[in-house]
């Protein structure tokens, strides 16, 4: 009875290790890597720059964050590493009886390439002003890094087709 138990067990430990064998097989074989193996893009936001008043900095931290997170779930293309440039060109607020309207421009460069421009005017209830200002924030920063990535994935030289002759 006892080898009976044990061969039982023994069975049950080699079915696991070939379920586990050909899971890691499998992904050897799909190319599948894990993330820390793939090199991603260093993205370095050089500067982000806000009129001067009195929450410029605040706003300057936060577009910073906003456009920090992302820039690591954005697809750079083959660079290695990216210097970017960021500039609040309009911050406006606007009251319209029970409404507060924000007016957002920030201006993105990428460091010795083109510049971008992402917009958005949002309208929402005046006691809720910094969520507001918020949301603009991740908006147009979520603009702008799209359009961003997506100028440096196109601009990676292409080799050009060869003549036969």
């Amino acid at each position: 009875m006892l080898a009976h138990v044990t061969r039982l067990v023994s069975l049950a430990i080699m079915r696991r290790f070939r379920l586990w064998l050909a899971l890691l097989l499998s992904l050897v074989l799909f190319g599948i890597a894990p993330a820390s193996a793939v090199a991603a893009t260093r993205v370095k936001w050089q500067h982000v720059q806000v009129r001067k008043g009195k929450d410029a900095k605040r706003v300057a931290k936060r577009l910073r964050r906003y456009l920090t997170r992302k820039s690591k779930r954005a697809k750079w293309g083959k660079h290695k590493r990216l210097t970017l440039n960021a500039r609040v060109k309009k911050l406006h607020w606007e009251s319209r009886g029970d409404v507060m309207l924000i007016h957002v421009t920030v201006v993105g460069r990428i460091a010795g390439g083109k510049t971008v421009r992402s917009s958005i005017r949002l309208g929402g209830h005046p006691n809720e002003k910094r969520k507001l200002e918020e949301s603009a924030l991740k908006i147009v920063a979520a603009g702008l890094v799209t359009r961003l990535s997506n100028i440096t994935r196109k601009s990676l030289p292409h080799t050009a087709p060869t003549k036969k002759e």
